[in-house]
């Protein structure tokens, strides 16, 4: 039947027409006169399920006379769609929600279940269905499928993880060792869940090409156990496709304390379209979203108190902290409510975002009490934002925020962006026992613009506080005298707003160079932010003091790059940190004349380079596998014009060298490698290693006056037919200019295992040419 035109029952429907839920609330269900009156729940549910199917949209004969009950656990049948009785729950009122779980092919299918609530009378109040009525068996795999017989042991979540087992990694308790097969619909952007950071995610490999997106398979639920930095010992659930053993879903098991706020600033997330500060309330309203407030110590009523943040009234307007009894605080944007959830949530996710890099949180603020006090609502109301020292000037006093505009209650506290500025403060306040580095305001606005760029839908991406009153940007031009010791730095006053658009350009270019500006691939973008944030952050973890210019902190994320850093081999980063510097004016002579540097700075005194398309520089490319530097010819006839090989025969290639430094190079030798599989991604272990070197013979003169060509390399193409493409790794050094791949580096990219695309496009001494078969 249909209730269309039953003014007694709302009816809510999907896009494609079926009903998605039925309430009865005015007047609820009973059997039309003649049927027997229902005796229990159960019976009451079933009747008006025979009655409400077409509705539905549920096959005939899927519903029988009496209730199936699933079978628990259940094994896979030939039946394509069924459903099952699982559950009676009671519920509020003597009320029971009576439950069907849908099957295909006879297991049960994740989330998709028809819930009928019946009163103590037997009357049905209301229904909702998630099943999806025109979904197909999916194949169901053989018993010798990887997991359809054989439960997921720890060993094997840790080789998918990359976790240990059992102390402070992966266990299983006791209640998590029953598992069970289930029918999963697979779809790539719910692999985890991501949104808004409600909840911990882990880096997952890759999903095999054999699973598509949008399609049902035959899955293993595994329950387990597994620490997290900052949440404690979390249960995770993950569903496992049993035939490839790749894990297509996985979630922990938290919720926790919930507000909604800002995660990403109304102008980063819709660009030009975004309201403003002062903009309609309502319209600010729907931009919300919800999050996971981290790190809450329980009390009753539920505080805004954490282990790393604490909201307090210390400055006037009076405003006091709020709480909540229902586990969430959901306010419209201009309350005072509103403004201290943001204020929590932006300086927790700051701490947390430490310990996510892999710093200790109490080391770097050894000096700080936590939980730092946060005002959401400072200043006597104006717009102003502050992150001051403690009493004794050597560690963090905490935060305090005004509003974000004269026009508008809403608090400056809302945009993630203000926030991140004020923690480059708090982080100086330990380091160095002052807000400001000396050569800059503090380091602010870079992390600021880092952490927010990737993914952005900003109108204008250099606009550092896009939905803010403050007017910065780190796009800054040495022409217009924003260098190091230019015209803009000298004439700065003492705030220093000007030297930190200096630094936050400077910055950003080197998070544009290794990944940044790779738009529309958001996981190297978010790579890139995460590895630059780590630099800024350890540089400033390494000085002790102020200093007029950055040479110091230059060195300090120099040594910061090295060992491990964020799970990947350190160093490859450091000659792009140095040409960062370099190209907003930095390491020119002491003493440039007035009005100051107006240009780039010299590049080191030896910067040897092989020619990958970009003539020794770093501005962002991806990896090319063509450099003009490297070409191959059939016979060692010296020809600069590229040939093509000849498989199985001898031939013969060559390398052109140049000096961008201000010296010449001496000592240059080439050591080229050649790849041992047809598509190398990995430094050592696809190369021939330790390869084939030839000195070239005299120096090289600096500023690219010279171009000097070491060759012929003799090298036979393999015959056999599987080795379609051949590579060749070449890499220059020279007395005071080694490879990042150099053994005498020292550094931990070069002993590997080093991805090549975060290794060679990092290096002018590096360059890879393919030749394709």
């Amino acid at each position: 039947m249909s209730f269309d035109r039953d003014s007694n029952v709302e009816v809510v429907r999907k896009y494609h027409g079926a009903v998605q839920s039925l309430d009865h609330a005015q007047q609820p269900w009973s059997p039309e006169t003649g049927l027997h009156g229902p005796s229990d729940a159960i019976s009451a549910a079933h009747q008006y399920l025979l009655t409400v199917a077409d509705d539905y949209e549920i096959p005939q004969g899927v519903i029988g006379g009496t209730p199936i009950k699933l079978s628990e656990p259940a094994s896979p049948t030939d039946t394509p769609f069924g459903l099952r009785l699982v559950q009676e729950r009671p519920r509020f009122r003597s009320s029971k929600a009576v439950i069907y779980q849908q099957t295909l092919g006879g297991l049960p299918v994740w989330d998709a279940k028809l819930s009928i609530l019946v009163n103590k009378e037997n009357q049905i109040v209301s229904s909702s269905s998630s099943i999806d009525t025109n979904a197909s068996k999916p194949e169901i795999p053989l018993d010798d499928a990887k997991y359809m017989q054989n439960d997921v042991t720890e060993e094997d979540l840790r080789q998918l993880l990359a976790v240990s087992v059992s102390s402070d990694g992966i266990y299983f308790k006791e209640e998590q060792k029953q598992q069970r097969l289930l029918v999963y619909y697979y779809h790539k952007d719910d692999r985890q869940e991501i949104s808004g950071d409600s909840a911990p995610t882990l880096v997952l490999p890759e999903v095999p090409e054999t699973i598509g997106d949008g399609q049902y398979y035959v899955v293993r639920e595994v329950l387990f156990s597994l620490p997290i930095s900052g949440y404690g010992d979390l249960n995770w659930r993950a569903f496992i496709e049993v035939e490839t053993g790749s894990i297509i879903y996985l979630r922990a098991l938290t919720a926790g304390l919930s507000g909604w706020v800002f995660a990403r600033d109304p102008a980063t997330k819709l660009g030009h379209k975004a309201p403003t500060a002062t903009g309609s309330i309502a319209d600010l309203n729907l931009l919300r979203d919800k999050v996971f407030l981290p790190d809450t110590v329980a009390t009753t009523p539920q505080a805004l108190n954490g282990r790393y943040a604490q909201i307090r009234d210390i400055q006037l307007p009076m405003s006091l902290p709020p709480t909540t009894s229902s586990g969430e605080f959901n306010d419209s944007v201009e309350t005072d409510n509103f403004a201290a959830v943001s204020a929590y949530y932006h300086i927790a996710k700051l701490f947390r975002l430490l310990a996510e890099l892999g710093f200790p949180v109490k080391t770097l603020f050894d000096n700080t009490q936590f939980p730092v006090p946060v005002d959401h609502r400072g200043f006597n109301n104006m717009v102003n934002a502050q992150a001051p020292g403690n009493a004794t000037g050597n560690g963090s006093g905490g935060f305090i925020f005004g509003r974000a505009d004269m026009n508008t209650q809403i608090s400056i506290a809302a945009d993630f962006r203000v926030a991140a500025h004020e923690f480059g403060h708090a982080l100086l306040w330990d380091a160095i026992h002052w807000p400001g580095f000396g050569f800059a305001h503090s380091p602010g606005d870079s992390l600021a613009a880092i952490y927010c760029d990737p993914g952005s839908d900003a109108q204008d991406r250099f606009d550092t506080f896009p939905w803010s009153v403050v007017r910065r940007r780190h796009d800054r031009e040495i022409t217009d005298g924003w260098a190091w010791d230019g015209p803009q730095y000298r004439q700065d006053d003492r705030a220093y707003y000007r030297r930190e658009q200096i630094l936050s350009t400077t910055l950003f270019r080197l998070y544009q160079a290794i990944g940044g500006d790779a738009r529309g691939d958001f996981h190297k973008q978010n790579w890139a932010s995460r590895y630059t944030l780590y630099l800024i952050i350890a540089g400033i973890a390494t000085i002790t003091t102020t200093a007029s210019m950055p040479y110091q902190y230059v060195s300090a994320m120099l040594s910061a790059d090295n060992d491990t850093v964020l799970g990947y081999p350190g160093g490859a980063v450091r000659k792009i940190i140095r040409w960062s510097f370099e190209k907003q004016g930095l390491y020119h002579p002491i003493g440039t004349p007035s009005p100051g540097v107006m240009t780039r700075g010299p590049p080191p005194a030896v910067d040897t380079y092989i020619d990958d398309g970009r003539d020794g520089e770093y501005d962002y490319a991806p990896m090319s596998g063509n450099p003009p530097g490297i070409w191959n010819r059939q016979a060692p006839d010296g020809g600069l014009v590229n040939q093509a090989p000849i498989v199985g025969g001898t031939n013969y290639y060559y390398v052109a060298v140049k000096n961008r430094g201000t010296e010449i190079a001496s000592n240059v030798q080439v050591t080229v490698y050649e790849s041992n599989i047809p598509e190398p991604t990995v430094w050592p272990a696809h190369f021939q290693v330790p390869g084939t070197v030839m000195q070239i013979s005299g120096p090289i003169s600096g500023n690219r006056q010279q171009t000097a060509i070491a060759g012929p390399f003799p090298w036979i193409p393999s015959p056999n037919a599987s080795f379609d493409r051949h590579s060749l790794l070449a890499a220059v050094r020279a007395d005071g200019d080694l490879s990042n791949i150099d053994a005498n580096s020292g550094l931990a990219c070069a002993i590997g295992p080093t991805d090549v695309d975060s290794l060679i496009p990092f290096d002018n001494n590096l360059a890879m040419r393919h030749f394709d078969r």
